[in-house]
């Protein structure tokens, strides 16, 4: 009887393979990865958060002392402004993705260039907020656990602005390429890119309301004057402005088109 050698075919069986995946989520797989990545981006800027209550706490639980190491000297007038200027820049990106949505490239292409231009302009007027408080003898990255933690919460946010700047560069040459359309596995690109920028401007509201206002009450509503203006007048008029253009395509029937 003739010997029959074993081979990979013999012992190939269609019923041992694993099923076929089945995606039982109506979620992008690319868009959950992006959410997922947004978690894990929250749980980094906690991370940074909870150095600052322990340091403040350790401190004065009543801001005193990290009002007397640099609250005191943070430009108050300055922050008030740039950070309209970053939330601006939500309204932008919003109507950026209602142009997609509606096959509009064109204003698609200017809607992401003038995000990308709020963006840069943001990071310029930190960068410029640096350069003055690093005049000070007294006020470094690494001089007191108080200037630390400012340097380090405000530059993380910083970074995370520049790479969206550098996407939405990249999000604005695609655009005029036309690599983006309505239908939604044409934009799902777009719309990541939308909610990670949305998350940026989310995140400096923690920081301004946590590291510049706090100790600074009085300055920032006596001294601080904008247009005739106190800063808190300005900065949540300013904001309630922001909130209002963020809804008026919807309000007035423009808004993106469902598919």
């Amino acid at each position: 009887m003739a010997s029959h050698a074993v081979t990979s075919a013999d012992l190939h069986h269609d019923d041992e393979h694993p099923p076929a995946v089945v995606w039982s989520a109506k979620t992008p797989i690319n868009l959950m990865g992006m959410l997922f990545f947004i978690g894990s981006e929250i749980a980094l800027f906690g991370s940074f958060f909870m150095s600052y209550f322990f340091i403040r706490v350790a401190g004065s639980s009543d801001y005193s002392s990290w009002s007397e190491q640099i609250g005191h000297i943070l430009p108050l007038k300055v922050v008030t402004l740039n950070s309209l200027v970053l939330f601006s820049s939500s309204v932008t990106v919003h109507y950026a993705e209602i142009a997609l949505m509606r096959g509009a490239r064109r204003w698609q292409a200017i809607w992401i260039a003038l995000t990308a231009l709020l963006g840069f302009s943001f990071l310029a007027i930190q960068i410029n907020e640096y350069r003055a408080l690093l005049t000070d003898d007294q006020v470094g990255p690494s001089t007191s656990a108080f200037s630390s933690i400012f340097f380090s919460l405000t530059g993380l946010h910083g970074s995370h602005v520049l790479v969206g700047g550098i996407l939405l560069l990249v999000m604005l040459v695609r655009t005029l390429r036309g690599h983006y359309g309505p239908e939604p596995e044409q934009h799902i690109g777009f719309r990541t890119m939308s909610i990670y920028w949305h998350f940026v401007d989310l995140v400096w509201v923690f920081v301004f309301g946590l590291i510049y206002i706090p100790g600074n009450w009085d300055r920032w509503g006596n001294e601080t004057v904008l247009f005739g203006l106190s800063g808190p007048v300005v900065f949540f008029s300013g904001a309630a402005i922001i909130i209002v253009l963020l809804n008026v395509p919807r309000l007035i029937g423009k808004g993106a088109p469902k598919h």
